[in-house]
């Protein structure tokens, strides 16, 4: 059931409909724990199963460490706990991986092994409330928090449909509390247009610019290095506005509810370093991984030798989380090697980078280089396949400085409309990054400025919208 579907719209307004009607704290906690299983059971009613086994696991053992003082038992819940949750998620998601590396493997020594292909489906979202059970499993294990006492609210923290099955990853200390008080549903201009916000960036851009993308690396052999440096940044804006634009439709549709979720983007392209990159991309899994992850491991305590070797570490868990693929750990590995390049460099230009800081030429040089890095490294995580892969990548690199674009079998696929639609992004991007974001402005302004606004929004949605639903990019992950 995506945002931007028509069953969706139905299921919201009869969801509403019934908390407007149903008055009552408990009861609306009931109907939107229906609710929540109904939209998660939507795209296969089995897997539901799963999520009812890592809530059942989860409440009981945070309920046993509450109550248990002997640190030996403690631990032992607690890798119950995580056996529990990352065997289910190494299962559906990494089995097959597995499987065809071991293929490989035993190949390379003349042997063909005889095994029946994984077929797994993997479930929609298991990624993300497999993350948030561990959180809270961890948090209760480090007494940074209580154990939730009512089933019904851990529940409802697991799968309040908004954040399901996307994001953003939601910590049990920001919204287990948000459960003991009435929620106050919030129909105001703010949620409508941070909605509106996520929905042409979704609808409008990410879908107009997705098809692009997908002809030139499907195949890059063919195609010029102008054609690729479009196909590249064509991804390069899909993937943040599928991906935004899905958080912030979730925040808002979570706001209008009565409930806060954390933003999830802080306009990434902007960023001038790895650093602050990562402080402003999928802010979620990033903090997630720094708290549970990389600090666990020893953070940048133990040495700078080891705390290259945990980042690095990190961000290749980070990268195979998205997927059972080997682009991903390169996609993560090279962004590690950033990070370490960073940080070595801040450590040696701290004078340099202090004076700098204030010189619009670095600034501006600044950023252009992470984005090229970023832009770059968005080519491995597109591409599975490595040949056509180092293709792209060459031609990314070394341009052919070839301007041909005309009869080259993009069909449908006008360059034109295509870099229109990329010109559309970077003015609204740039609006954000000094005026707060359109939405912002809207929410503020008179009401006729804004219904007009609306009125030309919706006439575009009308045009533009796909002849087929396109799922999020990160329902995959």
């Amino acid at each position: 059931m995506l945002f931007h579907s028509v069953a969706f719209f139905v299921f919201f307004a009869i969801t509403v409909s019934l908390l407007l009607v149903l008055r009552k704290h408990s009861t609306q906690k009931n109907v939107l724990l229906v609710a929540s299983t109904i939209f998660y059971m939507w795209w296969n009613p089995a897997f539901i199963v799963l999520i009812a086994y890592s809530t059942i696991i989860d409440y009981r053992i945070a309920l046993r460490l509450e109550r248990t003082e002997r640190e030996r038992t403690r631990k032992a819940l607690l890798l119950v706990s995580l056996v529990s949750n990352l065997a289910l998620l190494a299962f559906f998601k990494y089995s097959g991986f597995l499987q065809d590396n071991l293929m490989f493997a035993f190949r390379q020594f003349g042997y063909e092994p005889n095994w029946a292909d994984l077929h797994i489906i993997l479930p929609v979202g298991i990624s993300f409330y497999t993350f948030e059970a561990l959180s809270y499993t961890i948090d209760v294990y480090r007494r940074r928090i209580e154990p939730c006492r009512s089933f019904r609210d851990f529940s409802l923290f697991i799968t309040f449909f908004p954040k399901l099955v996307a994001g953003p990853i939601v910590r049990a200390a920001d919204f287990l509390p948000q459960l003991e008080r009435p929620a106050k549903m919030r129909f105001d201009r703010g949620a409508f247009f941070l909605f509106l916000r996520g929905l042409v960036k979704k609808v409008i851009i990410a879908d107009g610019v997705a098809g692009f993308a997908d002809v030139v690396f499907r195949d890059p052999t063919g195609w010029n290095s102008l054609v690729i440096w479009m196909g590249a940044l064509c991804f390069y804006v899909q993937i943040y506005c599928d991906f935004s634009g899905y958080s912030e439709m979730a925040i808002a549709i979570a706001r209008m509810l009565g409930y806060e979720l954390s933003p999830n983007f802080d306009r990434p392209y902007f960023a001038g370093n790895p650093s602050e990159f990562w402080r402003k991309w999928h802010i979620s899994l990033s903090t997630w991984l720094r708290d549970y992850l990389y600090i666990p491991l020893g953070g940048n305590r133990s040495g700078p030798l080891r705390s290259m070797w945990n980042l690095m570490l990190t961000m290749l868990i980070g990268g195979l989380w998205h997927g059972a693929s080997w682009n991903f750990v390169l996609w993560g590995g090279l962004h590690g090697m950033a990070l370490i390049v960073h940080r070595i460099w801040s450590t040696v230009t701290v004078r340099f980078r202090e004076r700098a800081a204030s010189n619009v030429f670095y600034v501006v040089a600044s950023v252009l280089a992470m984005q090229y890095f970023v832009l770059l490294t968005w080519i491995p995580f597109r591409i599975t396949n490595t040949s056509n892969m180092l293709v792209a990548l060459k031609k990314f690199v070394f341009v052919d400085f070839s301007l041909h674009l005309t009869d080259m079998g993009l069909g449908k696929l006008s360059p034109f409309s295509t870099a229109m639609l990329l010109a559309l992004f970077f003015a609204l991007h740039a609006y954000s990054r000094w005026r707060g974001g359109l939405d912002v402005q809207l929410s503020r302004t008179r009401l006729g400025a804004a219904a007009a606004v609306c009125i030309v929004t919706g006439m575009l949605l009308f045009l533009l919208w796909p002849s087929s639903e396109a799922p999020f990019i990160y329902f995959q992950f």
